[in-house]
């Protein structure tokens, strides 16, 4: 009982520091903000960013939210600090030594409530924009022709119909079947472009009687539709594993699928490895600048990990060519590319 007061009596400090800053925070436009010196914050507003005099903000002030954000996350105050708040907001905290002396950033990305619908994603455009940029892009004919192929380029009854929505711009349905037929999806997109909200709404396609493990950092996937679930949180904070560490448990918690929140690092190879063992239909995000960069990306971290150092490059693109099945990138908010192509991997695994 007294850990939880004490959680409440945290959690009441940040929202009281966070008073000078909340009625920006609640624009019903405003994704993000970014407070970069005392006297008022930057307010990232569809996709442009906002000044709003904030005079209450001192630098003390400042100060007094990092810390009390410091202690919310039980992290000891340090000059980098990846927390999250009271209701889910992620945050981003730099002070010196890691910026210049008398300055201190602030980042705070504001969390949706709730996951939207596919449909409801449709219904705002996020889809009415969407570039095919396969390298295959095949007519109606042709993609029935695959399904008779008697070589290594014929296509099962799942992939024609996924090579058919593609075809025809169906794109809200392709993600739901996309998922529900277990393709390994990757989001690619900068900070801030709607990466984990897609990331959410594809969850609901999952169907509900699947048991599903996650592996965040800071915890959004919420999975509220399916009761069989286990969240692993990585990093941050003392006590939590590695995301490598988290990978290793899903291999003895007989799961149905792994949703990875963000490849960053040398777990891309554990990860990897994972999908390729009995566990395919997984979802995770990237940074990176258009899908098919997706590729290079995940194996230029492939590489730099201790047990890619040795593998040659062109291995390393195989297995994502035949692995990553799915890859769309997400800029402002919208989904603005998209790469399908099984008859391109099915060409890489022939060679």
């Amino acid at each position: 009982m007294n850990s939880v007061v004490g959680i409440d009596r945290k959690a009441t400090t940040v929202r009281e520091l966070m008073k000078p800053l909340a009625p920006v925070l609640a624009g019903p436009d405003v994704t993000e903000l970014a407070v970069t010196r005392a006297g008022g914050v930057w307010a990232n507003t569809r996709g442009a960013w906002v000044w709003h005099d904030v005079p209450h903000l001192t630098h003390e002030h400042l100060y007094a939210l990092a810390n009390a954000l410091a202690v919310y996350n039980g992290m000891p105050l340090r000059s980098i600090l990846s927390v999250v708040l009271p209701d889910g907001e992620r945050g981003q905290v730099v002070m010196p030594p890691a910026c210049i002396d008398n300055t201190l950033s602030i980042n705070i990305r504001k969390h949706a409530a709730r996951a939207f619908s596919l449909e409801e994603l449709e219904a705002q455009g996020v889809f009415s924009a969407v570039n095919d940029v396969s390298f295959n892009r095949f007519t109606a004919d042709r993609i029935d022709a695959l399904r008779h192929a008697t070589d290594m380029t014929r296509i099962d009854d799942q992939e024609a119909e996924l090579l058919h929505l593609k075809s025809e711009s169906r794109w809200r349905e392709f993600l739901v079947k996309a998922v529900q037929y277990k393709r390994n999806i990757i989001i690619g997109g900068k900070t801030g472009s709607g990466k984990t909200t897609l990331a959410r709404s594809l969850t609901q396609a999952i169907p509900a009687d699947e048991r599903v493990v996650t592996i965040e950092d800071v915890h959004e996937l919420r999975l509220e539709d399916h009761p069989n679930k286990v969240h692993l949180l990585y990093g941050g904070i003392t006590g939590r594993v590695s995301s490598q560490e988290a990978l290793a448990a899903c291999m003895r918690l007989s799961m149905d699928r792994i949703l990875l929140a963000e490849l960053r690092g040398d777990e891309a190879w554990d990860y990897l490895n994972s999908l390729n063992t009995g566990h395919p239909g997984s979802i995770t995000t990237g940074h990176f600048n258009n899908a098919i960069q997706g590729y290079e990306r995940v194996a230029a971290l492939v590489k730099k990990s201790p047990a890619g150092r040795d593998i040659a490059i062109d291995m390393i693109r195989q297995l994502l060519y035949t692995t990553l099945e799915v890859v769309l990138y997400y800029k402002n908010r919208r989904l603005v590319e998209v790469f399908y192509d099984p008859a391109f991997s099915k060409s890489k695994l022939a060679n």
